[in-house]
């Protein structure tokens, strides 16, 4: 799979990173999937409502608009990002026991090594997926 993201997509995403450091930061990516390429079109930004700098749970009012949004827009929910205050732009086991979307796009973006990565999870592991910013 491909995750392409418009610049101003990853603009956003570090920003936020940067609004809600040291805690992180996450959203939600609305778009469109054709064949294995999934196209960034909005990026709903979410309230953790952990507040934690290692976890974040998306809130469900937040969760909830997103959703609708993206179905009176005729969009898909593609995936969700979140930031790693500190760590690398790798999955933890953390990350995979809250992943409960299947072939949808985790991103995160390291604000150490100021990257961005993203994998699909299949309802067991993340796979890497190749991210494209154009």
């Amino acid at each position: 799979m491909t995750l392409i993201l418009r610049k101003e997509h990853f603009d956003f995403i570090v920003e936020h990173s940067l609004e809600e450091y040291p805690l992180e930061a996450c959203g939600i990516l609305l778009g469109d999937v054709k064949g294995s390429v999934k196209s960034v079109r909005r990026i709903f930004k979410a309230r953790n409502i952990l507040s934690s700098p290692s976890r974040y749970e998306i809130d469900p009012e937040d969760q909830l608009a997103a959703f609708n949004l993206a179905d009176r827009e005729s969009m898909a929910v593609i995936g969700f990002y979140h930031s790693h205050p500190y760590w690398e732009a790798e999955p933890s086991s953390i990350d995979a026991a809250m992943a409960f979307y299947r072939n949808s796009s985790y991103v995160i973006y390291s604000m150490p090594t100021r990257s961005i990565a993203s994998f699909t999870w299949d309802g067991e592991k993340f796979t890497p997926e190749e991210v494209k910013i154009i």
